[in-house]
């Protein structure tokens, strides 16, 4: 049976699909093409190095963790508020660039201040890490960590959607 629900949910997985999606997928692959001139780059000039490389991919990895969690948070948006993202689906199709409104839910507090706790701790371990590191390195990997993992997630996250299906929820 057809419900606004399940409409609200096929209209999210559909914004997901057309927006979500390819524009991380080619960010993360924007972030992969640094990586690889970076690192052709200083394997040339034999400046590569086991300490910087692994610098370079624990920030990488950070970043993919930070992404995770976001990722977990939007999906608790999708499972709870579906409607979200319907909006903004249909926000998109009319190329409409306002706001929704805000989402509250009762730990609406926590989520921001969780935000703004992973940001300062990536920010502050980038800090620490970069030392002896190419900027563009921790750009490159922070970008692909943080980009492919999304799309993964998401990827996953449709997949299962379409396959239970067509994105009807519960």
């Amino acid at each position: 049976m057809i419900t606004p629900q399940n409409r609200d949910r096929e209209a999210a997985l559909s914004y997901i699909e057309r927006y979500f999606l390819p524009s991380s997928a080619l960010l993360g692959m924007v972030g992969m093409g640094g990586l690889f001139l970076l690192s052709t780059y200083q394997w040339q000039r034999h400046t590569l190095t086991v300490p910087a490389f692994t610098r370079e991919m624990t920030i990488g990895l950070m970043a993919g963790l930070l992404s995770l969690l976001h990722a977990r948070y939007q999906y608790f948006i999708l499972e709870n508020f579906p409607r979200h993202y319907a909006e903004l689906s249909s926000r998109a199709d009319r190329m409409v660039l306002s706001r929704p409104a805000a989402i509250v839910h009762p730990r609406r507090r926590l989520v921001v201040m969780g935000y703004v706790a992973g940001i300062l701790l990536f920010l502050l371990a980038v800090g620490f890490l970069h030392r002896g590191v190419s900027w563009i390195g921790v750009v490159s990997f922070a970008m692909a960590g943080f980009f492919i993992t999304r799309v993964a997630f998401w990827k996953k996250v449709v997949e299962t959607a379409r396959a239970n299906g067509s994105g009807g929820g519960q």
